[in-house]
């Protein structure tokens, strides 16, 4: 049941990312599958939690999934070729350009060690991922007690949860988180009627490797094979990467929805028109970061502010047109979230919590020294590697140098984007109910993690390299 609920979450991901790219021959299946698979399990959340609230039977939820998906395959035929040409490379040009590719490949014996590299690491990175979850099905502390655990109040009682959410007081189970993994976790014991700790785990599984592959994929669309599996790499090699993936905690999934929204921005950025689809598309996996953790909120808000610097080098009625676009691409989650947070959930403790002790904080001299000394800290402890990774990257900038005339749109205000987001966690540290050095002891490894996908991303595609985008003139017929 479980592969079944997670086939009709693909289909919906697969054939909706099929529409958006369906005129851009250079889009991979590789690249699709792990785009696709995490956007449909998020939609089959904001579903399940949707039409759930309006008190519709749970089994009809999996048949209306069908009917969409029905609906998407329609839509899908209408593309013909080109959908053939992603999916399957059937025509004579794509069959062209595969078999040149596998030439280049076999004279590359740098790219086919760098290949074997990133392979193997996948392989032992599986191998890790499945013993650790083995050896702790149930994952870490906040995922058995926050978002497991209230995955089984909504399995248990799936036509009262929001009145006792609603009723209930309590900070330590963060009833006001979203419930995108919650929800899913829910849905899929609900149709199984078995609260099985795998369900937790294949989720974790999907969105950890999945950013992995997408990381890799995109990198490889944008600049080439050999920066794309070494961005891949990074993310591999990063220790505490794994770790968080197998905690079953909620912060790949989010990082995976912040990735996911820079790259789609990165594609309607990347010819010279404006591109609805794509822009409704990276709306939507926006509103999906929000649906995840509350920092996506904040990543949200951080996205257009962000973008209104691109002010400085294109026209205000471009720009307005495609921030259109992106809302209305959040709008259905944004109105979703409100719902929940209004109606349901308690307030956030953090928020709660603030009143004249907040300008105090504000003017607390100290509280600045302690948070800048523990992100001076995380910068130099990062993700647990032996070396310090900064150190390499700041090599590859000076060794290769940046290149701003493709993508500068994009790279631009990501990088605004990112500082924006950092920022804010800091403002969040400054006036904290909480024990200042308790809260950022357990948490700035993790949000700067959510941020780690799309900083790489940027990275490899600022780098000068051999090339830019490979087929330029599909992606701006896409």
């Amino acid at each position: 049941m479980l592969f079944f609920l997670i086939l009709l979450s693909f289909l919906l991901g697969l054939l909706s990312c099929t529409i958006i790219f369906k005129k851009n021959e250079d889009i991979s299946f590789r690249f699709l599958l792990n785009l696709s698979l995490p956007i449909g399990i998020g939609a089959s959340s904001v579903l399940f939690i949707s039409l759930n609230l309006f008190g519709l039977p749970i089994f009809l939820i999996p048949l209306i999934e069908i009917g969409i998906i029905i609906f998407l395959i329609f839509k899908v035929k209408k593309t013909g070729k080109q959908t053939q040409s992603i999916w399957f490379k059937t025509d004579k040009i794509s069959k062209l350009k595969e078999i040149n590719r596998s030439e280049k490949l076999l004279q590359n014996p740098i790219l086919l060690l760098i290949m074997g590299i990133y392979f193997y690491a996948l392989l032992i990175n599986s191998g890790i991922f499945i013993f650790e979850s083995i050896k702790e099905p149930h994952g870490l502390w906040d995922a058995f007690n926050l978002w497991n655990f209230k995955a089984k109040f909504i399995s248990r009682a799936p036509y009262e949860w929001s009145s006792l959410f609603h009723q209930m007081v309590s900070n330590n189970l963060h009833l006001d988180y979203p419930l995108l993994q919650t929800g899913y976790i829910a849905y899929c014991w609900l149709l199984m009627k078995n609260e099985s700790v795998w369900v937790p785990i294949v989720l974790s599984f999907i969105f950890t490797f999945c950013t992995i592959g997408l990381l890799a994929s995109s990198v490889t669309i944008f600049t080439n094979k050999t920066k794309g599996l070494i961005a891949g790499l990074v993310l591999l090699c990063t220790p505490f990467y794994m770790t968080m993936g197998d905690s079953q905690y909620a912060d790949n999934t989010v990082g995976f929805f912040y990735l996911a929204t820079i790259i789609l921005l990165t594609f309607a950025r990347s010819g010279t028109s404006i591109k609805p689809h794509l822009l409704i598309a990276a709306g939507i996996t926006a509103g999906l970061s929000a649906w995840s953790k509350n920092e996506g909120l904040l990543f949200i808000t951080c996205l257009f502010v962000s973008q209104l610097t691109l002010l400085f080098f294109k026209n205000y009625r471009e720009l307005f047109v495609e921030l259109k676009y992106l809302f209305l691409g959040m709008l259905p989650v944004l109105l979703l979230i409100a719902y929940y947070r209004i109606s349901i959930a308690p307030p956030n403790d953090i928020v709660h919590a603030q009143g004249t002790e907040t300008l105090i904080k504000l003017s607390d001299y100290s509280r600045y020294v302690t948070i800048g000394k523990w992100y001076i800290s995380q910068f130099s402890t990062f993700g647990q590697w032996a070396l310090n990774p900064w150190w390499l990257f700041l090599f590859g900038i000076i060794y290769k140098g940046i290149n701003l005339k493709e993508n500068k749109n994009s790279l631009v205000s990501t990088f605004i984007l990112l500082i924006l987001m950092l920022t804010g966690f800091f403002f969040i540290y400054l006036i904290t109910p909480l024990d200042l050095v308790f809260h950022l002891s357990t948490s700035i490894h993790r949000l700067f993690f959510q941020l780690f996908p799309t900083f790489i991303f940027i990275y490899f595609v600022a780098i000068k390299g051999k090339k830019a985008i490979p087929n330029k003139s599909a992606i701006d017929k896409a």
